[in-house]
């Protein structure tokens, strides 16, 4: 499995963990969290659509190891809120 596929198998795993947790709290939590949720799957969608983008060998381990451990983070809203932001961070070297 080259990079960018172990990467996008990775953010899927990663947001099927935030987006419960995301889906789990309550409606304030959810205000809070409802712009960096939205951005983080529509980046997600993005990736999975740029399957063959060009700086996909730029996709090191390091991006990967830190997408896998980002579903560990998850414990309350300020955790979901801050693996929110990492999850669109390092998507956005990718999809831009």
């Amino acid at each position: 499995m080259n990079n960018l596929d172990e990467l996008i198998r990775a953010a899927k795993n990663s947001f099927v963990e935030i987006d419960a947790a995301y889906q789990a709290a309550d409606i304030n939590e959810k205000l809070v969290m409802a712009e960096s949720r939205n951005k983080a799957a529509d980046q997600l969608m993005t990736l999975q659509a740029k399957r063959l983008i060009q700086n996909a060998s730029a996709i090191t381990d390091a991006d990967i190891i830190e997408m896998k451990a980002l579903k560990d983070r998850i414990d309350d809203a300020a955790q979901i809120q801050a693996a929110l932001l990492q999850f669109v961070g390092l998507l956005v070297k990718f999809v831009g």
